[in-house]
């Protein structure tokens, strides 16, 4: 009876033991819960978060203005300082009510080389921008609300997010930057505000989950490789206001079947449909249009084209 329960009581603890080195493992001392903070002046988030908890918090909600000084610490805790990985672990972030101002330390420096030269560049917060490098290679997010006073989006703002699997742009922003959602491959789906009206060189290149997209009608003139490499894509509607389309901004798409340009269309870059090889139909208004580049369908299976009137090599 003594040696029944001594080798129930060992077996008790050996289950305890490895259940609490079980749950160890499997939090690794992670906060796991969204942590809100009030940020009363911006520039002090640092000294909201206790440094021991900075790399351990994976979902955060800030209030308040904040500033590049604030960024920096977002960039340091979302696992990316200056284009160097940190232990950070952020995956969610709220700014729905926060409002990005002007001022404090500047949150990030780029390597600008130059004919083998090397120039360091930084970048400080403006008010209601999501500045130039804002994200940059934080590709740990996860899900990111941004603050709905965002006017723009700044060029390589959320460069190589590739973990970025939710977003949705503010109504009021009316500019797209250059290399914004470069390789933001995680994206399915994605809903540009009516604001807009330019999306930049290789805004959205090598998004290759993006699935459904919706261009507005405001939108007037899509940037070379803008949507290049957008390989799931499968659903395009191009508003009748679009007067330009780039050099291969939808080169490789090659999950198009089906495509409809508008008669609004006034040039279509070099090579801008290469390799869309699953459109099936492709139907044409070319009226107006005195430009149309060379190789706009190089590689396309199409088995019906629909020309109003052709202008050049299609």
């Amino acid at each position: 009876m003594r040696n029944f329960t001594f080798k129930g009581l060992f077996l008790a603890a050996m289950f305890m033991v490895l259940g609490s080195l079980a749950i160890q493992a499997a939090d690794n001392g992670l906060i796991t819960r969204q942590v809100t903070v009030k940020v009363y002046e911006a520039g002090t988030l640092s000294e909201k978060i206790a440094y021991n908890k900075m790399y351990k918090i994976t979902n955060l909600k800030i209030i308040g203005e904040i500033n590049g000084t604030d960024l920096r610490v977002i960039r340091e805790m979302a696992g990316n300082a200056f284009g160097h990985d940190t232990d950070g672990k952020l995956s969610v972030l709220d700014l729905s009510d926060a409002k990005i101002v002007k001022g404090g330390d500047f949150y990030y420096e780029a390597d600008l080389e130059y004919n083998g030269t090397h120039e360091y560049e930084c970048y400080y917060t403006s008010n209601d921008k999501i500045g130039d490098y804002a994200f940059f290679r934080c590709s740990g997010l996860t899900s990111l609300t941004l603050p709905s006073g965002v006017t723009e989006i700044g060029d390589y703002a959320f460069f190589r997010c590739s973990g970025l699997t939710s977003l949705t742009i503010p109504s009021g922003v009316t500019e797209i930057g250059g290399n914004a959602f470069y390789c933001c491959s995680g994206l399915t789906s994605l809903t540009i505000p009516s604001g807009v009206t330019k999306i930049g060189d290789s805004a959205f290149d090598f998004c290759s989950g993006l699935t459904s997209l919706t261009i507005p009608s405001s939108v007037t003139w899509i940037g070379d490789n803008a949507f290049s490499g957008c390989s799931g894509l499968t659903s395009l509607t191009l508003p009748s206001g679009v007067t330009e389309i780039g050099s291969r901004a939808f080169s490789g798409c090659s999950g198009l079947t089906s495509l409809t340009l508008p008669s609004s269309l006034t040039s279509i870059g070099d090579r801008a449909f290469r390799g869309c090889s699953g459109l099936t139909s492709i139907y044409v208004y070319t009226e107006k249009l005195p430009s149309i580049g060379s190789d706009v369908f190089y590689g396309c299976n199409a088995k019906k084209m629909y020309c109003l009137c052709s202008k050049g090599n299609l």
